[in-house]
């Protein structure tokens, strides 16, 4: 599918998908193998393998016939669904910087990149290339941090179902998901953070970048630090989290072993004793009619001294 943008004075609108030639921004997402090849094979490119392959960056710069420089920068944007499989937590964005035309690929639809070129109001039309991708950059790290911001009350459910219920198996679940969320933001984090850096550099070197998209960047690089510090407590308290659950399993797990164990030496007594008076020679209380009666207050009263004796040595 094509979504294309025509810049109307200071503002990106709606544009008709067959003016593609004509239009600012246009973006590319689905299946559109034929739009997509005819740039692979016009500037040696592999965007088809950066779009599969989203567990990296890719950025590059390109030289026309014209002597004119374009960039090809491309980020990650975690997509962190229910039960999702690691190969499947991310998605890359891949941006196409000509002189005066903005192209984006996906490979599925993202919401937030038509909703947000739908009527932007760009503040330097002379390098709106520039404030688009930024701007759509500033958003993806915005719903990174809010994402991240989340995993908190995440983390607060995962204590509290630890603390009334212990680690079951429905905890292990929920931790490990939490650790692939993990995974996969501080993948985009560190990838994205080599984009941003590539933009940085190449960016005055295309055109003499304003105030305002000198202050965007920075703006990114703050979200970015930040975010590096978020995840780095996060992960390392998790890891701890689930030291402390492996401890309280294997707690749970000597206490059961140790009640069994002295249950069963309770219960030996009685057995050792039964097991005597059931041999075929004579014992004592063999011809009295309360005998049966005698053997059982005898078995109890010894396996209650024992009882006594492990309590007052602290076993049980």
């Amino acid at each position: 599918m094509l979504k294309t943008y025509s810049l109307t004075k200071d503002t990106l609108l709606v544009s008709s998908e067959s003016n593609i030639k004509n239009s600012s921004v246009v973006y590319v997402y689905g299946d559109e193998r034929e739009y997509i090849e005819s740039f692979e094979h016009k500037y040696d490119l592999k965007i088809g393998n950066i779009l599969t392959f989203d567990d990296q960056v890719a950025y590059d710069t390109m030289i026309d016939r014209n002597d004119e420089k374009s960039l090809l920068v491309s980020f990650l944007f975690p997509e962190v669904h229910e039960g999702g499989h690691l190969h499947n937590l991310m998605t890359s964005i891949v941006f196409l910087v000509f002189k005066n035309k903005l192209i984006i690929f996906t490979k599925q639809k993202l919401k937030f990149i038509p909703e947000l070129l739908s009527n932007m109001v760009l503040r330097d039309v002379n390098n709106f290339m520039e404030e688009v991708l930024l701007k759509i950059m500033q958003k993806d790290f915005h719903v990174m941090l809010n994402d991240l911001r989340g995993v908190k009350g995440k983390i607060d459910d995962l204590e509290s179902e630890i603390s009334t219920s212990g680690p079951l198996r429905p905890t292990f679940g929920d931790l490990l998901t939490l650790q692939k969320h993990m995974i996969a933001l501080s993948t985009t984090y560190g990838a994205n953070h080599k984009a941003l850096g590539f933009i940085n550099k190449n960016f005055t070197t295309i055109n003499d970048i304003d105030f305002t998209t000198k202050k965007i960047i920075d703006e990114i690089y703050d979200t970015s630090d930040t975010m590096d510090r978020i995840i780095l407590g996060y992960s390392q308290y998790l890891d701890d989290l689930e030291d402390m659950i492996t401890n309280m399993i294997s707690y749970q797990l000597n206490m059961i072993m140790k009640t069994l164990t002295e249950i069963s030496i309770v219960l030996t007594i009685p057995a050792i004793i039964f097991g005597f008076w059931g041999i075929n020679v004579h014992v004592p209380f063999e011809k009295s009619s309360y005998g049966v009666f005698a053997v059982l207050i005898i078995s109890v009263i010894l396996s209650l001294i024992c009882w006594l004796w492990l309590r007052r040595k602290k076993y049980l």
